[in-house]
């Protein structure tokens, strides 16, 4: 799950950078650029989605469908592609600072994007229980039809 992740991270922060490069580079007849910067989020957001329902299908004591999953995935994707672009607004925005303050608020900013990460992993499951005992509970306060009333008919 880490690399994974890292490796959507950099896709996120530096996906549209790296595919001018090659573009100028590899001289691409392809406006491979304009590609990635349109496919970029649908295809990580998929990615981050399956990511996130194969830890909640997997994890133990946890028995959920994919249907049960699903919502708490999104929650995930959405919070984490959300904290991802603000970290790419810093790295972008903040390239002017003195280069020993920059690599210490780097650090930090890097930690605290990895926080962030676990804190919408776990939410997104906390979303799940809460919605699987939501509809547990409807379930329970559904009124049944009593079997006298069923057998009388």
């Amino acid at each position: 799950m880490a690399s994974s992740s890292y490796f959507v991270l950099n896709a996120i922060v530096f996906g549209e950078k790296l595919a001018g490069i090659a573009e100028v580079n590899f001289q691409l007849a392809i406006p491979l650029q304009t590609w990635i910067g349109a496919l970029n989020l649908p295809f990580i957001a998929l990615a981050l989605i399956g990511l996130a329902l194969a830890v909640y299908l997997l994890t133990p004591e946890n028995y959920l469908t994919i249907r049960q999953a699903l919502p708490g995935a999104i929650f995930f994707s959405i919070g984490w592609i959300i904290a991802t672009k603000l970290f790419q607004v810093y790295v972008a925005r903040y390239d002017r600072y003195n280069p020993t303050y920059l690599a210490l608020a780097s650090i930090i900013v890097l930690l605290t994007w990895m926080y962030l990460t676990c804190l919408l992993l776990l939410l997104g499951g906390k979303l799940n229980a809460i919605l699987r005992r939501e509809r547990e509970r409807m379930r329970e306060a559904a009124p049944r039809a009593p079997a006298s009333v069923a057998r009388a008919a």
